[in-house]
């Protein structure tokens, strides 16, 4: 594993610095007009990471079809392209940081993301008295937020401890919710309720998972913001390559903290390549959106990239086989209940130097181990002959009832009812 550097230390410093800056000045001028400005019930923020993908994506689509003429809902985007298409498809999207965002925050009576840094530039104090909402961006099989948090503190000089919670303090790292939602009640119990601090959780499932069930509708103005953000040359290889019988292996590995790409470093590209060519896979890389840009596989005929930084939910209902190590897309990829791989080739590594973890990770994967590309082979082959998956079945049903209370394709709708509630909660309280 590759050295944090120099620069990224100052990086992370500086963005440190201005976080603190921001946020003081929310506290200062922002916080007191919260106090004397009235709250919008029937405004909800939508604050989207860098793209548009995840739940904050689909729960967006959902809310802006759904409440046409019952609340307005404004994606708030730091993507100025992401920003302009979202408006030309019909949507109501605003630029993040700009007044208007700023004067949105202060007005709003819920705001609803699916990132940690939604605070940022002030959002925390100028939406003190709105309902927040935490989507999150993942069912945890690593350890997130504060239980991730308080191991790092562990690592660290005793002085630094308080001077960092006061730090997240200020900024709003990590606030007290409304409503955290997860997809399943074992989740809540065992990671989510140790990594926020909410008034109430609920297991309503996540809103990006609908569109493995076939949403939005055809023709309907949430397809087609749901056409934004894709990858749609990779998704027309993909379908092409499906209609003349080839199997589609998506692999998606995690990132490292400290930014390797473990894919070349763990595997003989041009020989996977020539495997694939052999057997009709197309093997399709994602890699996480932190490490966009870092590899090329132009070269290999039978390997492709899906672009890091697109949305890739649409393509997992055309994949056959899902390839990861330790990212919890797994736990998505369960409710279509096909074939998983899971290629730990630094597993120690990883757990000593990057994150631990909620769960065991051999009883909480549910399918063939491999440590090396021999075995990554002779897996695929396994599960082509159809002599790999009968016993990883069982076992993906046992995972998926743990990590999923519902498979519906209804969770957006549930979220929208949970959001109701938790307002009215709220203005019982």
């Amino acid at each position: 594993m590759r050295a944090p550097t120099f620069g990224n230390a100052v990086l992370e410093t500086l963005i440190a610095f201005r976080q603190v800056l921001t946020a003081l000045l929310g506290w200062v001028v922002g916080y007191p007009l919260t106090r004397l400005v009235p709250r919008d019930p029937h405004l909800i923020l939508v604050i989207a990471r860098p793209g548009f993908s995840d739940n904050s994506k689909y729960f967006y689509l959902y809310a802006t079809e759904q409440l046409a003429g019952l609340g307005r809902v404004v994606l708030l985007t730091r993507d100025f392209s992401i920003w302009c298409r979202v408006v030309e498809a019909g949507g109501e999207a605003v630029a993040h940081p700009s007044w208007k965002s700023l004067y949105l925050l202060l007005r709003c009576g819920a705001v609803a993301t699916d990132v940690s840094s939604w605070f940022d530039y002030g959002a925390y104090p100028l939406t003190s008295g709105a309902i927040r909402i935490q989507m999150w961006h993942g069912a945890p099989l690593k350890h997130i937020e504060l239980a991730l948090f308080e191991r790092r503190l562990t690592q660290l000089p005793a002085w630094m401890g308080p001077l960092l919670r006061i730090q997240k303090a200020v900024i709003g790292r990590f606030p007290r919710y409304d409503l955290v939602v997860a997809t399943s009640s074992g989740f809540i119990r065992d990671a989510f309720a140790r990594s926020f601090r909410a008034r109430e959780f609920d297991a309503t499932g996540y809103p990006r998972n609908d569109i493995l069930y076939g949403w939005p509708p055809a023709g309907s103005l949430a397809r087609r913001l749901a056409g934004i953000n894709l990858d749609h040359k990779t998704l027309r290889q993909v379908t092409e390559a499906r209609q003349s019988g080839s199997t589609v292996c998506l692999y998606v590995p995690t990132f490292r903290k400290d930014m390797s790409c473990s894919v070349a470093e763990a595997l003989d590209l041009g020989r996977l390549s020539s495997f694939a060519g052999r057997h009709r896979l197309l093997m399709v890389l994602k890699l996480h959106p932190f490490l966009h840009g870092m590899h090329s596989l132009l070269k290999y005929p039978h390997l492709i990239e899906y672009e890091a930084q697109a949305d890739v939910y649409p393509l997992m209902p055309l994949t056959d086989i899902l390839i990861t190590d330790y990212s919890s897309i797994f736990f998505d990829f369960l409710l279509l209940d096909r074939p998983i791989v899971f290629f730990k080739h630094d597993l120690e590594e990883y757990l000593e130097h990057d994150r631990a973890m909620y769960f065991d990770f051999e009883t909480m994967t549910p399918g063939v181990k491999c440590r090396t590309q021999d075995e990554l082979e002779q897996a695929l082959l396994s599960i082509l002959s159809n002599q790999g998956d009968d016993n990883e079945a069982e076992i993906r049903e046992r995972i998926r009832t743990y990590t999923h209370d519902w498979c519906d394709g209804q969770s957006a709708q549930r979220l929208i009812a949970a959001c109701s509630r938790s307002r009215s909660g709220a203005d019982g309280g």
